[in-house]
């Protein structure tokens, strides 16, 4: 919706032109030993500057952009201190600090997070996304999956779902999915509906491993493609797809996990740019169950579901039992279109992700 494209430029416009100044902060930090307590002075002093950032000059609230990597790497960001008091009590030691924190640096990285953290959470309500790897023999690689979440979290989402922990059976079921295109859609939409997570990262992997062990055993070559699709659980709907290959650099027992490992390498960062370029894009595809009884055929449907606010445009897919099966372009999220419909005088039964359901 509207609201949302200003909101995002006026994000652009205050990372591109707010002044970036030096900035001395006095923070206090304890531990078990000096060494210790003046590390967590110093990540204090950051943290201070950090929030200052954050409040003061972007004057976004609800998105956290304090990140472990800014915190455990405190040190990178100061110029200079001066230990202005050390005391010890009862063994603790406490250690003040003057500390001229390095705002250029706090700036460049605060400030691409805390944007790609805002887009994602305006246009994508902070997605959930999970991320399976498997071969066709049910294989799982926690490495590649590992890397891959990684990623995904350098670029903002934070709500990355472990899948196997949240609903164990749905990898298992993922195994059985049809070759067909259209099959393994429609099987995706049954399976995943009302699942854990918003999107999932499901990557097929294939290996391809030459081995000389008839001459000299535990020497291997391989090979690996990892074929991967981003895909809307609540639809089916494949918002990207991708692959990487990956090959050991000679023959060695090692062979099949650095070829795993050079392929993540190559698939993550583009997993990672795919799934934000879906957030980027205000308009969003959005599923619609709405009783024909509210049109009086399909022309008046598309018309009227059109007229709403932030609606572009509409497509009927088919008539099941009475209910329109209706996608939507829309300026916004699912939720925000059940608040619109709302108000237009629908009753929504039910919302996530991409879909919307109405009485």
């Amino acid at each position: 919706m509207m609201w949302k494209r200003m909101m995002l430029f006026a994000f652009a416009v205050l990372f591109a032109v707010a002044p970036v100044e030096a900035a001395v902060q006095t923070a206090t930090g304890m531990g078990a030993d000096e060494r210790s307590a003046l590390h967590a002075a110093m990540r204090a002093a950051v943290e201070q500057e950090v929030g200052v950032y954050v409040d003061s000059r972007t004057k976004i609230q609800n998105y956290r952009v304090l990140s472990d990597t800014i915190y455990t790497q405190s040190e990178g960001f100061i110029a200079s201190y001066e230990v202005v008091a050390h005391e010890t009590i009862g063994g603790v030691h406490r250690v003040t600090i003057r500390a001229d924190v390095d705002s250029d640096t706090i700036a460049a990285r605060t400030a691409n997070l805390q944007q790609r953290k805002a887009i994602i959470g305006a246009n994508l309500e902070d997605a959930r996304i999970a991320v399976v790897a498997t071969d066709a023999d049910g294989n799982a690689y926690p490495a590649l999956e590992n890397e891959l979440i990684a990623a995904l979290q350098d670029e903002g989402f934070s709500r990355v779902i472990d899948l196997d922990a949240a609903d164990a059976g749905v990898r298992r079921a993922l195994l059985a999915l049809s070759d067909d295109a259209e099959g393994r859609k429609a099987q995706l939409a049954s399976l995943l509906y009302g699942s854990p997570c918003d999107y999932l990262a499901l990557v097929r992997v294939a290996r391809d491993t030459e081995s000389l062990d008839a001459v000299l055993p535990g020497l291997h070559k391989t090979y690996v493609t990892c074929a991967a699709r981003l895909v809307a659980t609540s639809t089916g709907e494949i918002t990207w797809a991708g692959s990487a290959a990956g090959a050991s650099s000679h023959w060695y027992a090692g062979a099949e996990q650095e070829a795993i490992k050079k392929a993540a390498q190559s698939l993550a960062p583009r997993l990672a740019k795919g799934a934000f370029q879906k957030a980027a894009n205000v308009q969003q595809h959005v599923r619609l169950s709405i009783p024909a009884a509210h049109f009086t055929d399909v022309a008046d449907a598309r018309v009227t579901l059109e007229a709403l606010p932030g609606v572009q445009h509409a497509f009927v897919r088919g008539l099941v039992q009475g209910v329109y099966s209706i996608d939507l372009d829309y300026d916004g999220t699912a939720a925000d279109l059940a608040g619109v419909l709302e108000q237009a005088g629908y009753t929504v039964l039910h919302f996530e992700a991409e879909r919307v359901t109405v009485e």
